[in-house]
């Protein structure tokens, strides 16, 4: 009797693990997004400010020859708001850089630093969330006299990925930086380039993803061995009612 009794019990429990999976993917994440920049230490010449509702949200380095920040480089984050699913692409944030004409001796700023994003949801939760980055500015020297072959690179490492997670129903998600798009998302690069003497604009486009499945949900290896389970249950079951 018990052994009769056990197929359904599997056939439901496998129903109900594949519908937890879609579940996941169905969830609407929706909020605002900020950003704050660092300094790295040892760094002279670059100051952070708060411009319109962010905080630290401009990083700005070097002076002209004639000491002015007018012609100062910088590089701002505003956020955006979104509402995403998972392992969608949204755009997550505006960055606006400026390539300026400034002195060599006036800063050492380059190479990497970090940004600090935070996204503060209002659905499926109300709790702001903080991830760390890593980017990097590539100095080039003006050498050749075209603007664009001039201009600085701005590029996030380590692929723009991140080891802070949140925690949503027993499941752990994190947030990917994908890319640059300066079209609306229809096309991207993995570096934003900012011509000399311009300013460039550009979104930063970034996707939820599920980094484990929940406590309650096997990996799709495990799901795979219990429908086989089940087959193989089935078959014997028929073999002992014959």
């Amino acid at each position: 009797m018990n052994k009769t009794k056990f197929l359904p019990t599997l056939m439901a429990t496998t129903t109900i693990l594949f519908a937890t999976i879609g579940k996941v993917e169905a969830i609407t994440f929706a909020g605002t997004s900020s950003g704050s920049w660092g300094i790295p230490t040892g760094t002279f010449g670059a100051f952070l400010s708060n411009e319109g509702s962010g905080t630290n949200n401009r990083l700005t380095w070097g002076t002209s020859g004639g000491g002015s920040f007018t012609n100062a480089n910088y590089v701002q984050y505003d956020g955006l708001g979104f509402s995403t699913n998972v392992n969608t692409l949204f755009a997550v944030g505006d960055l606006t850089y400026r390539n300026g004409m400034t002195s060599r001796s006036s800063h050492n700023f380059r190479g990497d630093f970090p940004l600090e994003m935070e996204l503060s949801f209002t659905n499926p939760f109300n709790s702001a969330e903080n991830f760390n980055y890593t980017f990097n500015i590539i100095n080039t020297r003006n050498t050749t006299g075209d603007p664009v072959l001039d201009g600085d690179r701005l590029r996030f490492q380590a692929n723009g990925l991140t080891s802070d997670t949140f925690n949503f129903n027993g499941v752990d998600y994190t947030l990917n930086l994908i890319g640059f798009s300066s079209d609306g998302g229809n096309t991207f690069v993995s570096e934003f380039n900012s011509p000399e003497f311009s300013v460039a604009e550009s979104m930063l486009y970034a996707e939820i993803t599920a980094t484990s499945p929940s406590a309650d949900v096997p990996e799709p290896a495990t799901i795979i061995g219990l429908g086989l389970l089940g087959v193989y249950l089935a078959g014997s079951l028929k073999k002992k009612r014959k």
